[in-house]
């Protein structure tokens, strides 16, 4: 399952190459091509996307630099013609 997981890092610590040493160990593969994304630059604040099994994201979240565990949901656009109903 894919998630964002929220760091909170300093500025010298603001790397891809930090981020995943951060997240890795605990069995989470980071996206390298979504990389390491500012949120609030101010509050020192990054996301990251991974791959990984429930409960390494669990494990993670209990990690000082981690502020929030998100599942990554797919989005798509809705069919402004589709009303909804199935068959009818």
């Amino acid at each position: 399952m894919r998630y964002l997981i929220t760091l909170r890092l300093a500025p010298h610590d603001a790397t891809l190459v930090h981020a995943r040493a951060l997240v890795e160990p605990y069995g989470l593969k980071v996206d390298t091509d979504y990389g390491l994304v500012s949120i609030s630059p101010k509050r020192g604040l990054y996301v990251v996307r991974v791959d990984g099994d429930p409960g390494d994201a669990d494990s993670v979240a209990l990690s000082e630099e981690v502020v929030g565990v998100h599942g990554d949901v797919k989005i798509a656009p809705i069919d402004p013609d589709d009303t909804g109903s199935k068959g009818e």
